[in-house]
């Protein structure tokens, strides 16, 4: 529950930040991943509250929040964030939500909201969350930086793209089919179950294509000849072998085909 009226009781330092918050805003898992940080985020009640982190050094690399709940939400969020940039995780689990309230005070000894505001015990709440997530959160990212070194290693370099052609040319047919649909179930199937889609692999017509058939809300959708593709592509050349070439069926030559069969 938000304060009542709150613009009636605040001080005109939380007006001012609400009004023009400077951290306002949010970061996105695959910006930490990108960065190899760590990405802590938390709701309760109204707010949100994105923190990333570098696992090597638990320090905070960069904040934001976001609220629909008012301006004592906001200026304490805006407050919290500026506070935590640059400052070592333990910073977080020392804060102090009733420091805060005070310095969005306009005098010392006036209040810059009442202080029965139920936005101080909500704050307090989610910094707990934020900080007990880390110790995963840590351990996800350093996993995930481990994943795309190698990732780099065999797609980026003479060295691990000669090992992956070693390994890709010494499986059958039917092992390389395996990789490819172990991959696809993992990273891409249950992504195009969300929007109604699916696909079906319906071949290698040679050891670098692997042939598949879009079905559901993917069959002549244009993301599949598009972003669709590309990214299952992707997927298959992170995961599996780099040299891999994805071709959709032609719906269209396939229907002529049965249709000059018969």
């Amino acid at each position: 529950m938000m304060s009542e009226n709150p613009e009636s009781f605040v001080s005109e330092k939380v007006k001012e930040i609400a009004r023009a918050p400077k951290y306002r805003g949010a970061i996105f898992q695959v910006e930490a991943d990108e960065h190899g940080l760590a990405l802590i985020d938390g709701k309760e009640e109204s707010l949100k509250i994105y923190i990333t982190v570098d696992p090597d050094k638990d320090q905070i690399v960069e904040t934001r929040f976001f609220t629909y709940g008012g301006p004592i939400f906001t200026a304490l969020a805006d407050t919290l964030c500026e506070h935590l940039q640059g400052k070592a995780v333990e910073f977080l689990q020392k804060t102090n939500v009733l420091l805060l309230e005070k310095e969005l005070r306009d005098t010392p000894d006036a209040p810059a909201f009442p202080e029965t505001a139920p936005e101080l015990s909500s704050l307090a709440k989610l910094i707990q969350k934020l900080v007990d997530s880390y110790p995963e959160k840590k351990a996800v990212a350093l996993a995930a930086r481990e994943t795309m070194e190698k990732v780099r290693y065999r797609t980026q370099t003479v060295e691990g793209r000669q090992e992956a052609d070693k390994e890709w040319a010494a499986l059958s047919a039917e092992e390389r089919l395996q990789k490819i649909a172990d991959c696809l179930h993992v990273n891409v199937r249950s992504t195009l179950q969300m929007d109604g889609g699916d696909l079906e692999i319906l071949g290698m017509p040679d050891e670098n294509h692997v042939k598949i058939r879009f079905q559901g809300a993917c069959a002549g959708c244009s993301a599949s000849s598009g972003g669709t593709l590309y990214y299952i592509e992707d997927q298959l050349r992170d995961n599996v072998y780099y040299n891999l070439n994805v071709v959709p069926e032609d719906p269209f030559s396939e229907a002529l085909a049965s249709a000059t069969e018969t």
